[in-house]
């Protein structure tokens, strides 16, 4: 049973927690760099600000294309976070924040889920350690605050990803239309190893 409710909602909904999510990760960025920080229209808006907005709003898009059981578009649709990668240094950060999604997702092989979702989720927790030891004082309450708002904004990416492609196992009933939304083959057998 698909029932195709509005999308304009859950987009923008997502667009707004988006751009939350950006000026979040541009303030922390000002806090990493002092007094050298200087913003500017095209590098702020258009390297970080649009971008999240549009990252937000695409998944916004995907979990309402998965919720109404409508699977064409879904797979592309779980990229959202590479409209991040206007600097391309972005990119193992931005491929680990889906590589955690697939970890859960139920497509491919165990060991290659298993292989890319675990490199991915130790990366993601490494980001925030390394810049605790390298760039942050954590014994003061403004270092351990930098640290916590830098793992907050890695772990939203993240946990959407994972939501966003969660194959839950199905035991013997068959899958819903919403998780056929991203995962068609959720219900099926998977492959050992």
């Amino acid at each position: 049973m698909s029932s195709h409710r509005g999308i304009g909602p859950p987009i923008v909904i997502g667009g707004v927690g988006g751009l939350a999510w950006a000026t979040s990760l541009r303030g922390m960025m000002a806090q990493f760099a002092g007094v050298d920080s200087t913003f500017h229209w095209f590098a702020t808006f258009g390297f970080i600000l649009v971008p999240g907005t549009a990252m937000g709003a695409l998944l916004g898009w995907a979990f309402a294309r998965r919720r109404d059981g409508r699977r064409r578009g879904a797979a592309v649709l779980a990229l959202a976070p590479f409209v991040m990668a206007a600097d391309p240094s972005t990119l193992p950060l931005l491929a680990a924040f889906i590589g955690a999604g697939f970890l859960f997702s139920g497509r491919s092989r165990r060991w290659v889920r298993l292989l890319a979702g675990i490199s991915s989720l130790v990366f993601l927790a490494a980001v925030p350690v390394g810049a605790a030891v390298f760039f942050a004082d954590i014994t003061t309450p403004h270092g351990a605050w930098l640290i916590l708002q830098l793992a907050s904004l890695i772990a939203v990416p993240a946990i959407a990803e994972i939501v966003l492609q969660y194959a839950p196992t199905h035991t013997g009933e068959a899958a819903t239309s919403d998780d056929e939304a991203v995962h068609p083959m959720a219900d099926r057998p998977r492959a050992a190893g």
